[in-house]
């Protein structure tokens, strides 16, 4: 398995990294990826010493306010790719660009 995912974002976006790039997200203990309105969603459980762990939750905008499910897949299957090396691309559907992202980091206690 990979050990990041790569998207490149074109800035200018609402969330708090709207800077254009290049952006790695590390990709182990991935527990879903999910779309709605015009975010893709990425939830991840982190090692922690708390007994529960922590959950650390990705927003990625994307410029159209119509996500397609066509976007879910792209990540879905960027996640599953296997193809060699250190990080795998998104490729986005044509004519959708990532405007900017944030991650939340949880604790879950007991």
């Amino acid at each position: 398995m990979k050990e990041f995912l790569k998207f490149k974002s074109v800035g200018g976006g609402t969330l708090e990294v709207a800077t254009p790039g290049t952006y790695y997200i590390p990709i182990d203990n991935i527990l879903m990826t999910v779309g709605s309105g015009f975010q893709i969603a990425i939830w991840q459980n982190t090692p922690s010493s708390s007994p529960n762990g922590n959950i650390r939750y990705y927003a990625i905008q994307v410029s159209d306010n119509s996500l397609t499910e066509e976007t879910v897949i792209a990540f879905n299957q960027a996640l599953a790719a296997n193809p060699g090396g250190k990080s795998i691309e998104v490729q986005l559907p044509a004519g959708q660009t990532i405007t900017s992202w944030n991650f939340t980091f949880f604790s879950v206690n007991p």
